[in-house]
């Protein structure tokens, strides 16, 4: 007497449950050390890898320069301080942009209206939760790049971050550069991905 196996609906059944159960798993993944969602996890990973090109990007790097001759970079973060300091870890492996070297202080987000420290070269927002609505207004107060990997902040007041589709550029807010009057090499607006909204 032979044995049948599974009926075909008990099958399409457990495969069901098994995606279900695998999409929950995905949904739910979130990067350990960091806290982040892996997409951002990965996104803030090849930011901190590009940064300094953009940085090394900026037409007239002297002028950003502080007292000390350093480019000061302000890591900026909301919620937990952790990540931000892993970011300014790794930040400050790189030696120097364009020979420069590089000066980093951590700062929360609600800090910035009120920061009072040396003129920054550039901020890096290293969490996703910083406020996106204040991203236009902080670059054009202190005339800096603000750079985010995260997506949808140039869309939303970011100078610069990462436009991710079949190959990652660089992504610029032409608009917004023009208005904290930041001006990138003509060579780097050529490879990068622009965009023209508000």
């Amino acid at each position: 007497m032979s044995r049948l196996g599974p009926s075909p609906l008990w099958r399409l059944f457990a495969g069901v449950c098994a995606l279900l159960f695998l999409l929950a798993l995905g949904a739910g993944a979130r990067a350990e050390s960091s806290g982040l969602w892996q997409e951002d996890e990965q996104r803030l990973q090849v930011g901190l890898k590009l940064f300094p090109a953009f940085l090394g990007a900026l037409e007239d790097l002297d002028r950003y320069r502080t007292q000390d001759g350093s480019l000061h970079v302000l890591v900026l973060f909301q919620g937990v301080r952790g990540p931000a300091m892993e970011v300014a870890d790794r930040l400050a492996e790189v030696d120097r942009v364009r020979g420069v070297p590089l000066s980093l202080e951590v700062v929360r987000g609600d800090e910035m209206n009120g920061y009072a420290g040396p003129r920054p070269a550039a901020i890096f927002v290293a969490s996703v939760e910083a406020d996106r609505g204040n991203l236009g207004s902080w670059s054009e107060r202190y005339g800096v790049l603000v750079f985010s990997p995260f997506g949808g902040a140039v869309e939303e007041g970011a100078i610069a971050g990462l436009y991710v589709a079949d190959r990652i550029l660089p992504y610029v807010n032409v608009r917004q550069a023009a208005r904290a009057k930041v001006r990138f090499k003509p060579f780097f607006l050529q490879v990068a991905r622009r965009y023209e909204g508000n």
